[in-house]
């Protein structure tokens, strides 16, 4: 026995325009939201925020460059917020606290080796910024990975089993790659420049995150009272 369905199209059509324009209103707001956070430093709704952009980035993205503004504006706003949110978290992890630099950061002329596993393993030869990055976080108890790839980050945190981390890249691969490592608290800080070759970092901000844990003053204060010959009570 046959049925007949009548399906009414417009009503269809209806609720089709109408759950878009729904999400239109949602993701402008979220963005909003978003420069907002950025230029007043003031974090609001900060889950709905990323949960939006991320669910509409490439829209978002588009829709900057259809009226041409900078669409790394996006990825600034995330990252942010990201920093933002996972700070009390990060400043509470001082076991296993990892620095993740991009190759690009190496000098052309760098001869350091690649491990298979954690990547490039920097000599400190003075010609990049890693060198300087590297002895500032050895300080701190901090391990740097130099990686050549997104592929050792995940044979990293496998291996290593990293309980924080800073990640330095360039604004879009922040944005993409702090969402992938949000099982740990992480810290995001941007390259100077751009182009995959010989970038640049303020070395200075990835020692600020670094204090955020491990103050260097905080150590200092500890070796002294460490080594202090104690006094004998009678004694002059």
């Amino acid at each position: 026995m046959a049925i007949n369905v009548a399906i009414n199209f417009a009503l269809i059509g209806k609720i089709a325009v109408g759950l878009f324009i729904t999400l239109v209103i949602f993701n402008l707001l979220a963005l909003a939201i978003g420069i907002y956070t950025l230029r007043r430093k003031k974090i609001l709704f900060p889950k709905f925020v990323l949960f939006t952009l991320y669910l509409f980035y490439a829209p978002t993205k588009w829709f900057f460059n259809f009226f041409s503004m900078n669409e790394l504006v996006v990825d600034e706003i995330l990252v942010e917020i990201q920093n933002a949110v996972y700070l009390d978290k990060f400043k509470k992890q001082d076991q296993r606290k990892i620095v993740l630099l991009p190759q690009c950061l190496r000098n052309s002329n760098c001869h350091a080796r690649c491990d298979p596993l954690y990547g490039f393993i920097c000599t400190k030869c003075g010609q990049c910024d890693i060198g300087e990055i590297t002895v500032e976080a050895e300080k701190r108890d901090f391990k740097v990975f130099i990686i050549p790839g997104s592929s050792f980050v995940k044979k990293i945190f496998k291996e290593y089993k990293p309980t924080s981390c800073i990640g330095v890249a360039c604004r879009v691969e922040l944005s993409e790659s702090m969402q992938k490592a949000s099982v740990i608290p992480s810290q995001g800080v941007y390259l100077l420049n751009e182009g995959c070759f010989e970038t640049n970092v303020n070395v200075s901000d990835v020692v600020e995150k670094m204090d955020l844990v491990t103050p260097l003053s905080s150590l200092k204060e500890n070796a002294v009272e460490e080594n202090a010959v104690p006094v004998k009570g009678g004694e002059s």
